[in-house]
C-alpha cells in the first residue's frame, strides 16, 4: 500500500464538510482574493511541492479591493466637508456681519451633524470587527476537534492532552477579553475624540489617546502571554512525544522477529500520512483565517484613509477641533485594524505550533 491511498484512507474517516463549507464561504467573502481550496487539493499540493496561489494576482485584486473600498467611503469624505464647507460660510458672514451667535449655533449644529455620521460610520466598522473575531474564532472552535485527534494519533499524546484546553481557553479567555473589555475602551475612546469636536479643550482627547493606547498595549499583552505559554507547553511535550514515538518504533524493530523492520517502516508511513493531513488541515485553517481576515482589514484601512484625508481638507475651513477629531477616528480606526489583526496573528501561531509538532516527512 503506498502512501497516497494511506493518506485518502485517512481523509475519508475525517468530517471535513463543515469545515471546507467555511472555506467556501470564507474565499467568498475575500472577493477573490483567496480561492476556494479542499483538503485534497491542499494536500496534493504539499506533496508535489506546487504553490497554492498567484501571489500576483492575489497583490493585484487586493489593490483593486482597497481602490474599491475607498471609492465607497468617498461619500463619507464628501458629505462630512459638504457640512464642513457650510461651517466655514457661517464663520464668515459672522465675521462680516458681526452677528456671532448665529455663527456659534450653527457651528454647533453642523459639529453634531459631522459627529453623528461619523459615529454611525464607526458603530458600522466596530460591528464589523466584532463578527470578524467571532467568525475567527468560530473557526478555530471547528479546527480544533480535528487537528488535536490527529495530533493524537501520531503519537502526541502529552500534546494533545496539554495543547487541547490551552489553546481553548487562550481562544475563549481572548474572545472574552476583546468584547467585554479592550474592544469598549476603543469605542469608549472613539466617543470621547467626538466630543473633543464641541469643546475647546484637549483634555477629552489626551484621555481618548490614552484609551486608545491602552487598548492596544492589552492586546498585544494578551497575545504575547496567550502565545508564549502554548509555545513552551509545545515544545516541552513535543520532546515528551518525540521520546515516545522513537521509543517505540525501536522496540518494534528490534524486540518482534522477523517482521519487526517492515512494521517500524509501515509505521513511520502512517505517522507520516498522518501528518500530512495534520499539516494540509492546518494550511488550510491558516487560509481560512487570512481570508476571514483580509476584506475587514482592508476595509477598516480604507475608512482610515478617508479619515485621515478629510481631516487634512477641512483644516482650512473647518474649526481646529474638527479637523482634530477627524485625524483621531482615524488614528482610532487603525487601532481597531491592528487588534484585529494582532487577534488573527494568535490564531495563526496556534495553528503553526500543531502544524510544527508531530513533523510529517514525506519519502518514496
Amino acid at each position: 500500500m503506498d502512501y497516497d491511498s494511506i493518506i485518502q484512507e485517512q481523509m475519508n474517516k475525517l468530517e471535513l464538510d463543515e469545515l471546507e463549507q467555511i472555506m467556501e464561504d470564507a474565499a467568498e467573502q475575500s472577493r477573490g482574493i483567496f480561492s476556494s481550496l479542499s483538503t485534497d487539493e491542499i494536500v496534493q499540493s504539499m506533496i508535489d511541492g506546487k504553490p497554492l496561489f498567484d501571489s500576483e494576482v492575489m497583490i493585484q485584486n487586493l489593490l483593486d479591493v482597497f481602490l474599491y473600498e475607498v471609492k465607497v467611503g468617498l461619500v463619507l469624505g464628501v458629505e462630512i466637508i459638504s457640512i464642513c464647507i457650510v461651517m466655514g460660510l457661517l464663520k464668515n458672514f459672522s465675521n462680516s456681519f458681526g452677528d456671532k451667535p448665529v455663527s456659534t449655533l450653527g457651528t454647533v449644529v453642523c459639529s453634531c451633524l459631522v459627529i453623528t455620521l461619523c459615529l454611525k460610520n464607526f458603530m458600522i466598522t466596530y460591528h464589523a470587527c466584532l463578527d470578524t473575531l467571532n467568525v475567527m474564532t468560530g473557526t478555530m472552535q471547528v479546527l480544533l476537534p480535528i487537528l488535536i485527534p490527529l495530533l493524537v494519533s501520531m503519537g502526541g499524546f502529552s500534546s494533545g492532552g496539554v495543547l487541547n484546553p490551552v489553546i481553548l481557553g487562550a481562544i475563549t479567555a481572548f474572545n472574552t477579553a476583546l468584547q467585554k473589555f479592550i474592544l469598549p475602551i476603543l469605542f469608549i475612546s472613539s466617543i470621547f475624540v467626538l466630543i473633543n469636536a464641541l469643546t475647546e479643550k484637549d483634555y477629552v482627547s489626551r484621555l481618548a489617546a490614552f484609551l486608545r493606547k491602552a487598548a492596544v498595549f492589552f492586546t498585544g499583552f494578551a497575545v504575547t502571554v496567550f502565545t508564549g505559554l502554548t509555545a513552551i507547553q509545545g515544545l516541552v511535550t513535543k520532546t515528551a512525544d518525540g521520546l515516545l514515538v522513537n521509543t517505540a518504533r525501536y522496540s518494534v524493530d528490534n524486540f518482534v522477529p522477523i517482521v519487526g523492520g517492515f512494521a517500524a517502516d509501515s509505521i513511520d508511513m502512517v505517522l507520516s500520512c498522518a501528518g500530512v493531513i495534520k499539516n494540509g488541515i492546518g494550511v488550510l485553517g491558516i487560509i481560512i483565517i487570512l481570508c476571514l481576515l483580509v476584506i475587514p482589514v482592508v476595509k477598516i484601512l480604507a475608512i482610515a484613509v478617508i479619515y485621515k484625508l478629510t481631516a487634512i481638507l477641512t483644516a482650512p475651513i473647518a474649526t481646529k477641533q474638527i479637523a482634530g477629531s477627524l485625524d483621531e477616528m482615524g488614528s482610532a480606526v487603525i487601532t481597531m485594524a491592528v487588534i484585529l489583526g494582532l487577534c488573527a496573528l494568535m490564531f495563526l501561531i496556534f495553528l503553526t505550533i500543531i502544524i510544527s509538532i508531530g513533523g510529517g516527512t514525506l519519502w518514496k
